[in-house]
């Protein structure tokens, strides 16, 4: 078993030197690159964080999933430095923020977020060295960002085009107990945290993770690159297996782009497989379900890995009547990420599978906690946030669930979300809104308690509102049609009171979880 993320990429660029290693779009074509090509650009990227004097030092990343940034996350880990990798999503302040917090003194921009460039002088004076991830860099469009001559401002894809890897070129020694990469949390309550990953954690995560996988499996990621659950399941571990990744450049494209690339597998959350499965019930139900899922989805997908909220098991159930295996897992990033996983031997509806070889649990007044191979060392630069996180040594994952009698964990909500009535009387609000959200009117739901009332706040699904017609008072009627019919089969503390219907979507952070403290 290999115990540092270079020992796993290298072997499979060797083994699989000819191996289609990513695929994405550009200018509508398709671009493939082979493992032999990927190893030859991630050397060269070390080349030039070398030349740049860029040795035991904090890189963060900013920008959509790509090539140029797997190759650059990659080169960072292996030349020992500390890699950053930040939310692209994230106005330019927040991550001038992270930034400055992570200690970061250089930077690979994605070309769609220049405004991040711009105000770098003033708000991160330590920041030396940008590397833009785009062809050319158009430095008079970038208003303040040349006003520091001590700012470099860079073209990694102009730089690689003229390395040449040196002869007696060579990674030095990892120290697979170094941490390797900072990772900050959504946030979705309070300040974001960075969790502090050595090679060794993400390591353990990817080789105790089982999938059956073939060299050149086509996988299609969907989810955001700078979040533990997409780098270390789909590319890191992807990597491992020699699958080929294709590179979905934006969601409202991702059924197209499932159709032009036919993945055999995905990553995704729950909210993706809800929104799809609702587009998959439109479809004519006389039609044999497989026949639709292999229009829909590229005729070749088999499993979808589901993890990041809670899923309700029919979907599961559902899926497999098209063909489709949802496998689901449980993890945070503070364990980079995996902690459990349903996978291709064994997979139980409801639960999120059995823990990893790597990982033990107990359970205190029925939070889960942890303790692994895999669990960080600690939040960077926050030591109350370390010490509060960890209890006699075991991580509290702050979610609440039990193990049965075979071996299989079932999460039954978030400590932190449990509503506690005014009668005493505990509810997870996950479990409600789980049962709710697969009514195809309802596109989104957070379920609040106040003293002894529970209140459903709903956004409609637009789709289907304008699909059947229906204004705003009969869409108010059907969903506390809805409602009344859920209440009549609970006990009388679950049963709903009032309905709040939004008007617009919630907040959400970039995996998409709602934000539940702004509701």
């Amino acid at each position: 078993m290999e115990e540092n993320i270079l020992e796993i990429v290298e072997k499979s660029c060797r083994i699989h030197r000819d191996v289609i290693a990513v695929k994405y779009l550009s200018h509508r074509e398709i671009v493939e690159k082979s493992y032999g090509d990927l190893w030859d650009d991630i050397r060269k990227t070390a080349v030039i964080l070398r030349n740049n004097g860029l040795c035991g030092t904090h890189i963060a990343l900013v920008g959509s999933s790509s090539y140029e940034w797997i190759c650059a996350y990659m080169a960072i880990l292996f030349t020992g430095n500390t890699a950053v990798p930040l939310d692209a999503n994230l106005s330019a302040p927040e991550l001038h923020e992270l930034l400055n917090r992570s200690g970061s003194i250089a930077l690979f921009c994605g070309a769609s977020r220049k405004d991040v460039i711009t105000e770098l002088t003033d708000d991160c004076p330590e920041m030396n060295i940008v590397f833009t991830m785009e062809k050319k860099v158009d430095i008079e469009h970038l208003e303040g960002a040349d006003s520091n001559p001590q700012l470099a401002i860079l073209s990694f894809e102009q730089l690689r085009s003229e390395i040449t890897i040196p002869d007696d070129f060579a990674f030095a020694d990892q120290d697979k107990d170094k941490m390797c990469t900072l990772m900050y949390t959504s946030g979705t309550t309070g300040k974001s945290k960075g969790v502090m990953l050595s090679q060794f954690n993400l390591a353990q995560n990817v080789e105790n993770v089982y999938v059956n996988l073939e060299p050149g499996v086509t996988i299609l990621s969907v989810l955001p690159i700078h979040h533990a659950f997409c780098l270390t399941m789909e590319w890191m571990k992807g990597i491992s297996l020699g699958a080929t990744i294709c590179i979905n450049d934006s969601l409202l494209h991702m059924l197209k782009n499932m159709k032009r690339f036919q993945p055999v597998g995905m990553l995704m959350v729950p909210l993706m497989v809800e929104t799809i499965y609702k587009k998959l019930k439109d479809v004519n139900p006389l039609l044999p379900k497989k026949l639709v899922a292999k229009e829909a989805f590229g005729g070749k997908l088999e499993y979808i890995f589901c993890g990041g909220a809670y899923l309700d098991p029919m979907y599961v159930t559902e899926f497999k009547k098209y063909g489709i295996d949802i496998l689901q897992g449980y993890g945070m990033t503070e364990c980079a990420p995996v902690i459990c996983s349903n996978n291709h031997r064994y997979n139980r509806p409801g639960s999120v599978g059995k823990l990893l070889d790597n990982c033990a649990v107990r359970f205190v007044d029925e939070e889960i906690q942890v303790k692994g191979t895999s669990v960080m060392s600690g939040y960077y630069d926050m030591p109350d946030e370390t010490a509060e996180a960890f209890q006699d040594g075991w991580l509290c994952t702050g979610d609440l669930g039990y193990l049965d009698s075979d071996g299989f964990m079932y999460i039954t909500g978030r400590k932190k979300n449990l509503i506690i009535l005014a009668n005493g009387e505990n509810i997870s609000p996950e479990e409600l809104e789980g049962k709710l959200s697969i009514e195809p009117l309802i596109s989104e739901i957070v379920i609040t308690g106040d003293g002894n009332h529970l209140t459903a706040h709903i956004y409609p699904d637009q789709d289907f509102v304008d699909k059947k017609h229906m204004d705003a008072a009969k869409t108010s009627e059907k969903l506390q049609k809805i409602i009344d019919t859920f209440n009549k089969n609970q006990p009388t503390y679950k049963r709903i009171s009032a309905l709040d219907i939004r008007k617009e979507p919630f907040e959400k952070s970039s995996t998409k979880k709602i934000k539940r403290n702004l509701v």
